[in-house]
This record gives structure tokens, sequence and C-alpha cells, in this order.
């Protein structure tokens, strides 16, 4: 009887790590066919196919991104891009995914004009598809580009405690963000770098302001976004910034954490 139980058990187990595991490669999947209809379409096509309604792009302020892209002027321009790394809520529905962007002023260029990284939150659409939420690109020199293998998130071995809404939007704010060695910080000029590795402590001098947020349906993902001046050597700078969050030992914790200023 406990020799079935446990079998039983171990079945149950697997079958939700299945569950999650494809869900998570079709997430990864979405990111790729939405790269791919950039090299085909050009990416204001791909923009527009890819975006929720009113999903949210930066330019530099967070602005309708379907509408802004279809009234863009057509460009030759080519823009690549590629999943490095992808996490996804236990409800199997939301989600977010990250990796290297690639920008050419026409597609036979052999130079790379433009580079950077992007942070884009996904969620499942009542048809079955995928659609970006919400998309930031943070840029740096395209010297600094290199090949990223991709990575999945590994599942969390217990059930995710349920964020409330007022805890995220308290700890958004705060001067002192909740960062974890994982946590994946952008900022401009610089390659992506996970908090354990980093030399020098980001500022505590960060300002925000929030202007919107959303949680995934199981509550253990969100993301943040809004304005925030901070005071540096070369005097103050603004800009805007998109988190996204996910539930930890029982606690919002800072899993990226991007900030693109007004003027680069």
């Amino acid at each position: 009887m406990k020799l079935t139980l446990l079998l039983a058990l171990l079945l149950c187990a697997l079958q939700v790590s299945n569950t999650r595991d494809e869900a998570l490669e079709d997430l990864a999947n979405a990111e790729r066919a939405f790269a791919a209809t950039s090299v085909k379409k050009g990416f204001h096509q791909a923009f527009v196919e890819h975006l929720t309604e009113d999903g949210l792009v930066f330019a530099p302020a967070p602005t309708n991104g379907k509408k802004l892209h279809a009234e863009a002027p057509e460009s030759k321009a080519l823009l690549t891009w590629y999943p490095a790394y992808a996490d996804i809520s236990s409800s199997l529905d939301w989600g977010y995914t990250t990796g290297p962007y690639a920008f050419k002023a026409a597609p036979e260029d052999t130079a790379v004009a433009g580079a950077g990284f992007y942070l884009s939150v996904w969620k499942k659409q009542p048809d079955g598809q995928w659609k970006v939420a919400i998309d930031m690109g943070n840029s740096f020199a395209p010297n600094l580009l290199k090949e990223e293998v991709y990575r999945p998130a590994l599942a969390v071995e217990n059930k995710p405690a349920i964020g409330t809404t007022e805890a995220l939007l308290v700890q958004d704010v705060e001067p002192v963000q909740p960062y974890f060695e994982e946590t994946l910080i952008y900022r401009h000029g610089q390659y992506p770098v996970k908090y354990k590795d980093i030399i020098i402590e980001p500022a505590t001098n960060v300002r925000y302001t929030n202007l919107g947020h959303d949680l995934s349906p199981a509550a253990d993902m969100a993301y943040t976004y809004g304005s925030y001046s901070q005071s540096t050597s070369k005097g103050a700078e603004k800009g805007y910034y998109l988190k996204v969050w996910k539930m930890l030992e029982g606690e919002w914790r800072l899993v990226a954490h991007n900030l693109v200023p007004e003027r680069m």
C-alpha cells in the first residue's frame, strides 16, 4: 500500500513537471516565432502581430506598442533576437523571456549598428496564443554582444506562496530593492549581470514612481513599471523602469531589474 502510494505521488509530480516544462518551452517558442516574424516581415509588423491589444513598449515612456508600430513608417532595418532565459508562473499562462538583440540598418549590412538585451513579459490569450504584455530593451555597444545559450528556469520544488498587490507595490518603490543571487540587473551601456556577479552594489538613491503593475493568475509572479530619478556623478538622471518579480521563500523578490534613461 505504501509503495503504491509513493509511486502514485512520484507519477503525479512527474506529470506536473512535464506539464510545466512543456508550457515553458511553448513560451520560448513563442519568443522565437516573434523573432522569426521580425526577420520575415520586419520588426514593426512583428510587434503588431505579437503584442496584446494593450501591450506596452517604452519609447522612451510606456506607450501602446501595437499602435506605435502600426503607425510607424516602413523600415528596411533588421532587428534580430532570441531567448537566453525564460521562466513561467505556476499558472502556466504568464511568464517572461530575456535575451540579446542586434540591430542592422539594412539586412545586407555586415556591421551591427546597435545591440542590447530585451525583457518581455508574456500572457497566454483565451485562444491559447502567447502575446507580449510589456517589453523593454536596454542597449549597449555592439562589441559587447556575445552568444548566449538558452537556459530555462528550473522548477521551484515547493509550491510558491501567493503574493499580494499591496506588498508588491510597497517593495516596488523602496530605495533598497529585494535582490537575490540570481537577479538579472540591466543598466544602459552595460551587459546584463546577475546580482551575485556585480562588483559595485546598485545605487540606493533611485526614486521610483510606479505607473502600473500586473500579477500572474497564481499571484506568484508579477511585473511593475514606472519612472525613476537618481543623482549621479554626471548630474540628475531620469528614465523608466521595468521590474519582474517572483515569490521566493514567501516574499516578493526581484528576478529582473531594468532601468533605461530618458536621454542616452
